[in-house]
């Protein structure tokens, strides 16, 4: 049985209620998932509990016309936050679908809500979760990164600093070597000091060459081994017809 954790974020309790009712029935319905609910009855207490971690979620449900802050305002507020969990918006009115895309919201429901389309929205949901995540403290928030998002770590000044594929660079105090008993066959521990994901390599020279043209050392002594191994795994996961 899938646990997903929700959380649902409208001003007015008789709506909230509604849909947790239809989440209820879909999950009797589909019999292998188990919603573990939270209300809240404005965005601010929301991103109060995300921004203490008094709570993580596997889906935030917001509606977007709220009194004191909107919707779209919480989101704004969260993402900046560094808080990926996917969102989806709930509105009477497709006035914000385009902006949804600047906070890169997950859905956009009309209301009043169709269980068909929420369904479909929690099938994506369990898609997006079906891939390996590692779990890192980066300072004060503890992140479940998605191995296929992480480029490559670099061990430097006690710290470690987790280069993501959209650009973003997470720093945490946690050691090179703990992490990498927690990676898979994908990641190589090329250097002393650097793990790659070999998904973003490109080229093989002195260094390896990454796709964005970064290059990630490679320990000189054993460099052929180091290379073999990549080889191996690029025509074992690139080159399979």
């Amino acid at each position: 049985m899938v646990m997903i954790k929700i959380a649902i974020c409208d001003d007015i309790a008789s709506e909230r209620e509604e849909l947790q009712s239809i989440l209820f029935m879909i999950q009797n319905t589909e019999q292998n998932w188990n919603f573990d609910i939270t209300q809240y009855a404005s965005g601010e207490l929301l991103f109060m509990d995300l921004e203490e971690q008094q709570c993580i979620f596997d889906l935030i449900i917001l509606d977007i016309y709220m009194d004191g802050m909107s919707g779209m305002e919480i989101a704004h507020k969260i993402r900046k936050n560094g808080i990926q969990t996917p969102i989806v918006f709930l509105t009477a009115s497709p006035d914000f679908a385009l902006e949804s895309y600047d906070v890169n919201a997950f859905g956009y429901l009309l209301k009043p809500i169709d269980a068909d389309k929420l369904t479909a929205v929690l099938e994506r949901l369990l898609v997006y979760y079906d891939r390996p995540r590692v779990s890192i403290q980066c300072d004060r928030r503890r992140r479940y990164l998605f191995l296929d998002e992480i480029m490559y770590v670099e061990s430097r000044n006690h710290n470690i600093y987790i280069h993501l594929a959209k650009g973003e660079i997470l720093t945490s105090g946690e050691k090179l070597n703990n992490l990498e008993e927690e990676m898979d066959d994908r990641f190589l521990r090329c250097h002393q000091s650097f793990l790659v994901n070999m998904y973003f390599i490109a080229d093989v020279a002195d260094d390896f060459i990454l796709k964005d043209g970064t290059r990630i050392p490679i320990r000189k002594r054993q460099h052929k081994a180091i290379a073999d191994t990549y080889y191996r795994f690029f025509v074992k996961h690139t080159l399979k017809s």
